[in-house]
């Protein structure tokens, strides 16, 4: 059974087998991957990885929302699911803050009520770029997150069953990329069970997938709250206990990976 009906047969997520497990990984980002050129104002890039156990129930939910509720506020919502969500104070039919204020009240409220957990790689572009051929910040923040996602998994009884990961698409030579990267970096990960155990699809935006518009929803706070730790932000202490922290409460390294520590200049 093809979960989505309104992504191509060909990138259909098949998660109704007894190889499958009862999780279902998202991935979106915030920030550019450059580090030739670093936006002052957001030197990061932030790769978020959420994980959906019983996604049928939580896209249920979230669709019914969809339906009764932004469509009344948004005539023209699919089009700006496809917008990111860092920019959507620019859009035009935000012009009414009265819409804008109650629209985010009941997102706000999906992101308290879903049930989810978060892991996310945050790469500070302003140490990394100065490290000796560093890599693509995307693929370093992929690694990161995969490897907690699986931490995260496996504490579940997922052995041996296959979890759909799924990445927002960019383009078809990047998608191809990531895709090699990812299989090659799970290749050669000494983790034990990590092998075969993702199934890797990258989905476009405009199939408007809950799953990734929360992802998208969760990468922005994390960034703000790192480069702005005094600063009040509701989004940030609305997503923190969805994080993933250890057995004693820990979240960085657990639910937040931030990368590098040090700046080799310094």
């Amino acid at each position: 059974m093809v979960l989505f009906k309104n992504i191509p047969e060909s990138q259909g997520i098949r998660i109704y087998n007894s190889n499958f497990g009862d999780y279902i990984v998202f991935v979106d980002e915030s920030g550019d991957q450059s580090l030739n050129s670093i936006n002052a104002s957001y030197p990061v890039f932030v790769l978020s990885f959420c994980i959906f156990e019983k996604l049928i129930i939580i896209l249920t939910w979230c669709q019914r929302f969809y339906v009764s509720s932004l469509i009344s506020l948004v005539p023209t919502f699919p089009s700006f699911m496809n917008a990111k969500f860092e920019n959507v104070k620019e859009i035009s039919i935000f012009s009414c803050a009265t819409k804008f204020v109650i629209f985010f009240d009941r997102l706000n409220q999906i992101m308290i009520e879903s049930q989810y957990t978060i892991m996310s790689s945050l790469i500070d572009k302003r140490k990394y770029s100065h490290f000796n051929t560093p890599d693509n910040p995307y693929s370093v923040g992929t690694k990161f997150g995969v490897e907690r996602a699986f931490f995260e998994i496996q504490e579940h009884e997922q052995r041996g069953r296959k979890i759909p990961i799924i990445f927002e698409s960019r383009r078809r030579n990047e998608d191809r990329t990531l895709e090699e990267e990812f299989k090659k970096m799970v290749e050669q990960s000494n983790l034990n069970g990590i092998k075969g155990m993702f199934d890797f699809h990258c989905i476009s935006k405009k199939a408007n997938l809950p799953g990734l518009q929360l992802a998208d929803l969760v990468a922005r706070p994390i960034g703000v709250h790192y480069l702005h730790p005094e600063q009040h932000n509701r989004a940030w202490e609305m997503l923190l206990p969805k994080m993933r922290t250890s057995h004693d409460g820990k979240l960085e390294g657990y639910g937040l990976k931030i990368y590098p520590q040090f700046d080799p200049t310094e």
